[in-house]
């Protein structure tokens, strides 16, 4: 898709690959339809690493020191990682569930995770404000279960068969 800036009246462009010509104009009336709401398809199209690393300041308003420190810790060392390839639009549920999973599989604890999904879903909640996407899929529900699953697990594992 190619389009000239307004501003600038540089000739921009994005692409994408679909498997399908319907999906394909799926993704063109997206982009328009971001456009006519003042989207700069660029952002539309922009992964979270950069969308993040862009609003990271708007996204934290409001926190105090000590709780942006903890939760910046786990931007470039958890969420980046695991989701920061992905467009912004296209993050979905089961993708931050599947993220916040590996890291408890990793051996992270609970303060740590919880860090690391603040701060995706405060960045998630700005990209909300800004109009990319409708819902925010950050908020993960559930995880903390798999923590108590692990004690049980420890404290009485299962016999062999």
């Amino acid at each position: 898709m190619r389009w000239t800036c307004p501003h600038t009246r540089e000739r921009k462009g994005v692409s994408r690959s679909c498997p399908t010509q319907e999906r394909a104009q799926e993704w063109i009336d997206g982009l328009v339809a971001a456009a006519l709401r003042g989207i700069d398809p660029e952002a539309h199209t922009q992964p979270l690493a950069a969308y993040g690393n862009a609003n990271m300041r708007l996204a934290l308003r409001g926190l105090e020191p000590k709780t942006t420190d903890p939760c910046l810790a786990g931007w470039p060392l958890r969420v980046v990682p695991s989701l920061g390839h992905l467009p912004v639009t296209g993050i979905s549920n089961g993708a931050v569930d599947r993220s916040v999973y590996g890291w408890i599989a990793d051996g992270y604890g609970r303060s740590t995770v919880k860090n690391s999904l603040a701060v995706l879903v405060r960045v998630m909640e700005q990209a909300r404000r800004d109009g990319l996407i409708e819902t925010n899929p950050a908020y993960a529900r559930g995880w903390q279960s798999e923590y108590s699953k692990a004690e049980d697990e420890l404290d009485a594992p299962a016999p062999w068969r």
